[in-house]
């Protein structure tokens, strides 16, 4: 009699999951927003969980660490700095997400708070073909997105989104470059890793309510489509429990990119009760 309630307690169980994953995924294309959720185990990835996949992710600032990481390749002192000014201060050319300016800024600040100032600045005068090319050796990036203005170097207004795999792939191999000891890729990711600090004060906020999780980095971008935001996160963090690490990637239109982190706490929620009710079943 025990096996059998154990056995249909271990159906109830996944049979609710499998309810919440079609509900959440009906909710996420009804809401034009997607996520990809993937366990992360030396430079592969196993996929955890993914909604709406034919909804290209945006871009954005998700971009910035890639431009860093090319600077950096390219001769740029990580420590030498920039000042972001208020936007009545600013030329024509040069622009910034934020009206009141960053202020001065050395690359890694520079990723923490999303300047766009602070690239549009080193990649004056530089050839934008060679960072296109460069992404296509390093990264696969795709021959239909070209890298013909200046703001295309941080992602903003490229022709359209991107397939959420590649950012995973390409996130996965900076983490990869970081642990075995590349010092452009180094310095990326220790920047990244003070992203609380900046675009994602108020997701690391309700983190605090989740001990469970750590986040180890992360990075936000926006784009805008016509008049509408559409906002990306990308999150790397550890499940303490299992000691696993995993990335996760949410997008969403008509929000921001710090917005758009804050669905990623429903994601995480669910997954934490999936692992906690497939333990208690096999006690």
């Amino acid at each position: 009699m025990r096996k059998f309630k154990e056995a249909v307690n271990r159906i109830l169980v996944r049979c609710l999951f499998l309810l919440w994953c079609v509900l959440g995924s009906f909710a996420i294309q009804a809401g034009e927003s997607g996520y990809l959720f993937v366990e992360k185990a030396g430079d592969s990835t196993h996929l955890l969980g993914q909604a709406n996949p034919k909804l290209l992710a945006p871009v954005g600032s998700l971009l910035k660490p890639f431009a860093a990481w090319y600077l950096l390749e390219h001769g740029v002192n990580p420590a030498q700095t920039v000042f972001c000014p208020m936007e009545r201060k600013r030329s024509a050319t040069m622009r910034c997400w934020t009206p009141e300016g960053h202020g001065v800024l050395n690359l890694q600040q520079a990723l923490v708070h999303s300047c766009n100032y602070f690239f549009l600045s080193h990649f004056l005068g530089r050839n934008l073909k060679d960072y296109e090319t460069w992404l296509k050796q390093q990264f696969d990036w795709p021959d239909d997105l070209p890298i013909a203005k200046p703001v295309n170097v941080y992602g903003f207004d490229l022709p359209h989104g991107i397939e959420a795999e590649k950012i995973i792939r390409m996130y996965n191999k900076l983490l990869q470059s970081a642990q075995t000891g590349d010092k452009s890729a180094v310095t990326i990711t220790s920047g990244l890793r003070e992203i609380c600090m900046g675009t994602l004060t108020e997701f690391c906020r309700q983190m605090v309510t989740r001990p469970k999780f750590k986040l180890i980095l992360g990075k936000t971008g926006t784009v805008q489509e016509g008049k509408k935001n559409f906002g990306s996160a990308l999150l790397y963090l550890e499940y303490i429990p299992q000691n696993k690490k995993i990335l996760l990637l949410c997008y969403e239109k008509n929000k921001v990119g710090s917005e758009a982190a804050l669905s990623a706490l429903k994601i995480l929620d669910a997954y934490d009760r999936k692992n906690h009710n497939n333990n208690r079943l096999h006690r």
